[in-house]
């Protein structure tokens, strides 16, 4: 069970880690450009939060497995040490299509939980 706790703890350091860079991201006004420069450059630096952001945001776009996500970001962080500036160029735009896709569910969610509290509260009178 101690191995799972470690799982765990080091889980929630990883999310930990994304919801500051987020933090930053908001506090900031990064533009989605900025933020998706930003991603891959942490990502490249190997910085566990920005690359687990860069994961998230290869899945949203291409909706492929966690796994195949990870393939894919080594694979420009490859091309970023290669300064293969297509390829970094591409990498960024689907980096800020994945945060709009990111902004979109968050959206979504925040509308649907605000449906659900009126509703609820209709119930209740």
């Amino acid at each position: 069970m101690e191995h799972g706790t470690e799982v765990v703890q080091e889980a929630e350091r990883i999310q930990i880690e994304v919801d500051q860079i987020f933090e930053i991201a908001r506090s900031n006004n990064w533009s989605l450009e900025q933020f998706a420069v930003k991603v891959l450059a942490g990502a490249t630096d190997f910085d566990l939060g920005y690359f687990a952001i860069g994961v998230q945001l290869i899945q949203n776009v291409t909706e492929i497995d966690g796994k195949s996500a990870i393939e894919v970001l080594k694979f420009l962080i490859f091309k970023v040490q290669q300064q293969d500036t297509l390829k970094i160029k591409q990498a960024q735009e689907m980096f800020v299509r994945g945060l709009i896709i990111n902004k979109n569910k968050a959206e979504q969610r925040l509308a649907e939980e605000k449906i659900s509290k009126q509703i609820s509260k209709k119930r209740r009178n």
